[in-house]
This record gives C-alpha cells, structure tokens and sequence, in this order.
C-alpha cells in the first residue's frame, strides 16, 4: 500500500510495497509513481487513469510496475481519491496485488490447451483458428493459401515395437527439422 499527497508525491508505503518493489520507505518517500514506471504502458492509459481519478475518485486495472532490480511485475492496482471536508482531494491510497504467479499460470494454460506438451507443435485447436485466420486473409486480400499436410501411417507400430520414448523422441526429430 502506498500513500501519496494530492500532488502524487508518496509519503507513507508499508512493509509490503518494500517487499514488492524492492525500494525501501527511504528511497521512495518524495517520489511519484514514475518510479515503478515499466514502459508498457503509454502516456495516453497514465493519461486515463488520472482523469478517471479526478472524474469518479477511483481507479482500478492491471498494471505493468519495474522493480528496483529492473525486473517488471504485473499486478492490479486501485487507487482511491482521499478528500477533505470541502471535496478537495488530499491524498490518494493505493493498493497493488502482484499477479505474476497468476499471469504464469495464465500462460501455461494457454500453452496446454493449443501445444503438444511433447513437440511444442500447434495443436488442432490452434491450428483450426491460425488456418481460419489465414483463410479470412487470402479472401479479404483475393489471394491463395496452401496448406500441408503429413500424416505417419502406423506410427502406433513404432510406439508399440521401440517403446513411447522412442516414438517421443522421433516426433521431437521431425519437429526440430
């Protein structure tokens, strides 16, 4: 959790942002937000999240922060406007859940459900939805698509006389080339 002044210069972080971003309360204390900057994002989404502040007192999305080793997080910031008694905004609190374990997550379920586990290959989910991307293309451009394909008779025979690691191990030969 950090709390900034109306300005956005932080002013109080507990012990979990130190944790998280690698910046101890001292180094970060006077400074804004643009130190955790990570460059994924651009001016305009910074630019929105700001007027989304001033116009309902909150914001919240996900978010790309650089540690101080450099190494950038995904997490899902929410910021909350603070005002005082006349409706002038004082502070502003904001809270950062890391979700690097979960975008890791999120990336291994996608490999699973359109790879082969073994050869790395598109899968036929995968390739259905890349051959209809390519289809869409050849008609919008007018133009021709081809397409290849190899199919092993009785490759069963070969798992079943040589063993699965064998069979595995030919599959990953003429994946590789």
């Amino acid at each position: 959790m950090s709390i900034a002044d109306a300005a956005g210069r932080i002013l109080r972080v507990n012990r979990a942002f130190c944790e998280l971003t690698g910046y101890s309360e001292e180094e970060v204390l006077g400074q804004t937000s643009r130190l955790l900057h990570s460059g994924r994002q651009t001016p305009a989404f910074y630019a929105a999240m700001w007027a989304s502040l001033r116009e309902t007192g909150h914001w919240q999305g996900e978010i790309w922060n650089r540690r101080k080793n450099g190494e950038v997080c995904p997490g899902l910031l929410s910021i909350s406007a603070v005002k005082n008694s006349a409706g002038v905004v004082t502070h502003y609190v904001g809270v950062f859940a890391d979700l690097t374990k979960i975008k890791a997550s999120e990336q291994q379920l996608d490999f699973l459900a359109h790879y082969d586990p073994l050869t790395s290959l598109p899968n036929r989910l995968l390739l259905s939805a890349q051959l209809q991307h390519g289809i869409d293309i050849a008609r919008r451009d007018d133009g021709g698509l081809a397409l290849l394909v190899m199919d092993l008779d009785r490759f069963k025979d070969v798992n079943d006389s040589y063993g699965h690691s064998t069979g595995d191990a030919c599959c990953n030969r003429w994946r590789s080339g």
